[in-house]
C-alpha cells in the first residue's frame, strides 16, 4: 500500500512538473510575440489586427452556430431557412470545406442542401 501512495506522489509530481513547464515556455513564446509586435511599424500591427479581429469575428459566429446546435434538444434539429442561410454564409466567407462542416460547426452536410418539400 506504501508503494501504491509512492508512485500516485511520483505521478503527481510529474503531472504538476509537466504543467509548470508547459506554462514557463507558453510564457516565453508570449514574451517573444509581445516583443516581436513592440518592434513592428504602425502599418504591420494595423494590418495584424484586422487579421486578429476577423479571426475572432469568425470564431464568434462559429460558436453561435454550435450553441444553436445545443439548443437544439432534437435528435435531428430542423434548422430555419434564416438559420441555413447563416451556415451557408459563414461556410463561404471562411473558406470552410464542406466536408468538414460538421467538424467545425456540428451541423450535418445535409443541412446545406435546402430542401422544398
Amino acid at each position: 500500500m506504501d508503494k501504491k501512495h509512492d508512485a500516485i506522489a511520483f505521478a503527481a509530481s510529474l503531472i504538476f512538473k509537466a504543467a509548470i513547464i508547459a506554462a514557463k515556455y507558453s510564457g516565453r513564446v508570449r514574451k517573444r510575440s509581445l516583443k516581436r509586435l513592440a518592434i513592428m511599424d504602425i502599418d504591420e500591427k494595423d494590418k495584424e489586427n484586422i487579421l486578429l479581429k476577423d479571426k475572432v469575428y469568425q470564431l464568434e459566429t462559429q460558436v453561435s452556430i454550435l450553441q444553436k446546435r445545443i439548443k437544439k434538444h432534437l435528435k435531428k434539429p430542423r434548422y430555419t431557412l434564416r438559420e441555413r442561410l447563416f451556415i451557408l454564409w459563414h461556410i463561404e466567407t471562411f473558406g470552410i470545406a464542406r466536408r468538414k462542416v460538421t467538424e467545425h460547426l456540428g451541423v450535418s452536410r445535409s443541412t446545406l442542401f435546402y430542401r422544398s418539400d
